[in-house]
């Protein structure tokens, strides 16, 4: 009797788990592509970008199924400066480290390979920002930060043809916005 007993608790743990544990888009490389297609071509009727935000927050559900940068208090997902106070104050998400610290790229990267999601997000002093969501994949060297860096995707609103998807997050952000970059993963 306590044999079944053991068994069955141990059934529903990992039935739980995965309900409410980590989970990764299987088709998220194909999807994301074809997101960052549709965030190219967005702009509205008077020529303003402001509504492609919605591509940053949905890529994170696009990849890790995670619906985070949705608010529902406010009806959209939320600007990256919102995302930025979000992640700095949730018990849901933990920050790895600076942008410039080996170990906190190797562990991203090891993260978003664990099915993690792990974002890295830029704020300057004008509280405009940047994030870059990254992806399973593997470390690139980056010749501009001089460390390897974890794969990701980047929805750039000003700049569109910077945008892309499985590239190395020194793409996303130039080397002098190192030490205002700060990456942070989800927690389980």
């Amino acid at each position: 009797m306590m044999l079944c007993k053991i068994k069955l608790t141990t059934v529903l743990l990992i039935v739980c788990s995965g309900l409410f544990g980590q989970s990764l888009n299987n088709n998220w490389d194909k999807e994301l592509s074809s997101t960052l297609q549709q965030f190219m071509s967005c702009e509205n009727a008077n020529g303003d970008r402001v509504e492609c935000n919605k591509f940053v927050g949905e890529s994170l559900k696009t990849v890790y199924n995670l619906n985070d940068f949705y608010s529902q208090k406010l009806g959209r997902h939320m600007m990256v400066s919102e995302i930025a106070r979000m992640l700095n104050e949730s018990n849901q998400w933990t920050m790895l480290g600076r942008g410039y610290e080996q170990k906190a790229l190797s562990e991203a990267q090891n993260f978003a390979n664990a099915k993690k999601a792990v974002v890295a997000v830029y704020m300057n002093a004008e509280g405009v920002g940047h994030l870059a969501l990254i992806l399973p994949g593997q470390l690139q060297q980056s010749g501009s930060w001089g460390l390897t860096v974890p794969n990701s995707a980047s929805f750039q609103l000003v700049d569109p043809d910077k945008s892309y998807v499985n590239k190395g997050l020194s793409y996303a952000f130039a080397k002098n916005h190192l030490k205002d970059v700060i990456l942070y993963t989800r927690n389980y």
